[in-house]
């Protein structure tokens, strides 16, 4: 049986609340609180995306997730699990049936998901999540929000256990620190790239079959700071193989106008990979260094599917 995972991280994807659009002589409780539909941030700053052009951008997210025609998906930067069923149903026309979400411990409230495709043959047998692991305080601060001290995972891991067949499995859906060329930045990556293969060995322990997937924000080959080998623990590890070509890319930073690979997916080394995928044909049109097509509807300011490209293996089990 042949299975096509992706992972993709759909780049601030909010939900919009009712509040927004209803008069306030006309609000209730349920009206004010409601999620009703989809934004995206436009920056750190909290600037929102136009709603015309949120529409058109979403748009080309879904279409750029219904080209790759995963059957298992790992999202990151989504705020919440109601903000992926409304995508799913507004976007997506209900191709996902089974979607997985945990709050984890990024202050701007990104999380990562995993979604399974409707009718897949499957199981979802087991969700565990790895938000408090290493947590030695949780506290708010004045003019920042929610804070989470020594915290391993800047989000979560999240691991999802999926009966496939006679075999188990076991996701492991991440969006590490980010680059900031800052050196304890890089010593929080190492540890949650270590964190997460203690995690894969247990789970070879209890006979499951491991993959490490979604967006680890460092490129191994060309790093942005000097001897950064936070990935080395994942790359190097025995359990894991990386199938992707030498020259892979996934994501366009638009203010150095740069490439990068900064999307992986390593699954157990026992498991035949057939073939591998990157779409880079929602990326903006400030990306050069793609030539190829383009989804028609995509510009240069928050019309592009995402800064990230989907990725994807098609695996045999």
């Amino acid at each position: 049986m042949e299975i096509k995972i992706t992972t993709f991280n759909v780049e601030n994807l909010f939900n919009r609340y009712a509040f927004l659009d209803t008069p306030w002589d006309d609000r209730n409780y349920e009206k004010f609180v409601q999620a009703i539909d989809l934004v995206s941030v436009a920056s750190r700053q909290g600037d929102i995306v136009p709603y015309a052009i949120t529409e058109i951008q979403r748009n080309n997210t879904a279409q750029a997730i219904i080209d790759s025609a995963p059957d298992i998906l790992a999202v990151q930067e989504v705020e919440n699990l109601y903000t992926l069923r409304i995508f799913n149903d507004k976007y997506l026309d209900n191709y996902f049936h089974q979607m997985v979400l945990i709050d984890g411990n990024d202050p701007r409230g990104i999380d990562v998901g995993l979604m399974v495709k409707r009718d897949f043959p499957c199981e979802i047998v087991n969700i565990r999540t790895h938000v408090d692991d290493g947590v030695t305080n949780r506290s708010t601060a004045r003019d920042f929000g929610y804070l989470v001290k020594g915290g391993i995972f800047s989000r979560d891991c999240l691991e999802v256990d999926i009966k496939i067949n006679d075999k188990i499995l076991t996701f492991l859906v991440n969006h590490f620190k980010a680059q900031d060329r800052n050196q304890s930045s890089v010593e929080r990556r190492r540890q949650q790239a270590e964190g997460v293969v203690k995690l894969c060995q247990r789970a070879c322990a209890e006979g499951k079959y491991p993959i490490v997937l979604g967006d680890f924000n460092m490129d191994s080959k060309n790093p942005q700071t000097p001897n950064d080998n936070s990935l080395d623990p994942l790359l190097r590890a025995d359990l894991l193989k990386d199938p992707f070509p030498e020259d892979t890319w996934t994501h366009y930073y638009v203010p150095e106008k740069k490439i990068s690979r900064l999307d992986y997916i390593l699954p157990h080394k026992d498991l035949n990979v057939i073939s591998t995928e990157i779409i880079h044909k929602g990326l903006t049109t400030k990306c050069r260094q793609y030539t190829g097509e383009r989804y028609p509807t995509i510009g240069q300011e928050h019309t592009e599917a995402s800064d990230h490209c989907p990725t994807s293996i098609v695996v045999e089990v």
